[in-house]
């Protein structure tokens, strides 16, 4: 049985490559996805508008932190965060350090709207692990051609500027830290990790890497980091700012303040954001409704989820604090982020775009083919310069993530789209 095969040689795979592992726990695809041509050139040539959203959303910041935005601005993005971490933090952090993210997961429809944008996100091993497991069973030039875990080893070696440059990842806030040992062991070399290569000195790591800005910033070494960085001895892959560690910058592109300086590519590469307030919101049609008009319309019109905006991490991670508005517990959830708005905590409400698709997969439990037509969700993974690679999950449930009954799988450009 070939499901059996594939789980038996993905173990193994995981376990010859990292010590104690517990395994693959989601289901796989039965095979990889090809896109077409045109479909994987439009989500490379998107990595340019992506880009100019985050240097944007930098300089908008930047702009708060220096008081010159409106006092409601500044409470939406500095929403939830401790005074330590506020605006005298962000003051004293040198101009070094004020970067974009180099490495970002996009979660998005199978036609290319972005309804998340993760800093840098997880799951990034996946892409070799399955990428290496389906080799010997597809022979398809795109996949013998495809090495993910090389394409994000260059991207940093040219960041750094170094042929084998020292890393020090952080693990502690990772949703998938078994997909990311396996994105650690398979960049190995020319990648050379503290905590791995003995030869590498903690204090002496040229990239920081990690999946949370209070992660990073709680790190034993981040002030000493701080000064080499000044120096541009040490690079950070999610900075030490805290506007990309959180929701609300999905806002910007469409809220009356900071429009403007958006362009409309970046916001048809967006799913329609706004934050609650304690009256209501601006619905994506440009009508203002309260929050009593919207409960009273009937469920087929509220097609909506409501998400946590704010950098509170017991909140803001994975599929936390997401609901849908059009059940039975909309007025709950929806009357409690307009509460919140009130004390300065806020949510954001986004159009449902949700689109199902047909995969086959090999279940986890019984090794055999199934298929369904499941919710879709793609994750597009980018460095500093390119797509490294794209993810594709499918689960019975309006909240896809990586449980245990969602199929993973990898799309496969052709070579001559993928590079």
């Amino acid at each position: 049985m070939l499901g059996r095969q594939l789980y038996f040689e993905l173990n193994n795979l995981l376990g010859a490559t990292i010590a104690g592992t517990g395994g693959f726990n989601e289901h796989i695809q039965v095979s990889p996805v090809v896109l077409p041509e045109r479909v994987f050139a439009q989500r490379t040539a998107r990595l340019s508008i992506l880009r100019a959203f985050f240097e944007t959303t930098l300089q908008i910041f930047r702009g708060v932190i220096d008081g010159k935005y409106s006092p409601e601005l500044s409470r939406l993005l500095l929403c939830d965060v401790p005074e330590s971490y506020g605006i005298k933090f962000h003051q004293e952090l040198p101009g070094e350090v004020w970067t974009t993210p180099h490495f970002f997961r996009t979660d998005e429809a199978p036609d290319g709207r972005i309804f998340e944008i993760q800093c840098p996100g997880s799951g990034w091993g996946d892409l070799q692990l399955l990428t290496n497991l389906y080799a010997p069973h597809f022979k398809l030039e795109a996949i013998s051609k495809y090495q993910p875990s090389e394409f994000v080893a260059q991207e940093v070696v040219t960041l750094c500027g170094e042929a084998e440059p020292t890393v020090l990842h952080l693990l502690d806030n990772s949703s998938n830290p078994t997909s990311m040992r396996y994105l650690i062991a398979t960049t190995q070399p020319p990648l050379r990790y503290w905590g791995y290569d003995k030869s590498v000195r903690n204090g002496k790591c040229q990239l920081v890497r990690s999946h949370s800005f209070f992660g990073l910033v709680a790190e034993n070494l981040f002030k000493n980091r701080v000064q080499d960085a000044s120096k541009g001895l040490v690079r950070f892959d999610l900075p030490p700012i805290l506007v990309f560690d959180q929701k609300a910058p999905l806002c910007l592109p469409f809220i009356e303040e900071t429009r403007a300086q958006f362009s409309d590519e970046i916001r048809d590469s967006l799913v329609y954001s706004y934050p609650v307030s304690e009256t209501g919101f601006l619905d994506h049609n440009g009508d203002w409704i309260d929050i009593d008009g919207f409960l009273k319309r009937p469920a087929s019109q509220r097609k909506y989820f409501l998400k946590y905006a704010g950098c509170d991490v017991s909140r803001n991670w994975g599929s936390r604090s997401v609901f849908r508005l059009d059940d039975r517990s909309a007025p709950v959830h929806l009357k409690a982020a307009a509460a919140d708005a009130k004390r300065g905590r806020f949510w954001l409400i986004q159009p449902e775009i949700s689109q199902k698709e047909c995969v086959t997969f090999f279940d986890n439990h019984t090794y055999g083919s199934t298929q369904a037509k499941w919710t879709a969700k793609y994750s597009c993974f980018y460095g500093a310069t390119s797509l490294l690679g794209i993810r594709t999950m499918h689960r019975n449930h309006f909240k896809v993530h990586g449980q245990e009954d969602t199929a993973v799988g990898i799309a496969i450009p052709s070579y001559s789209a993928g590079g």
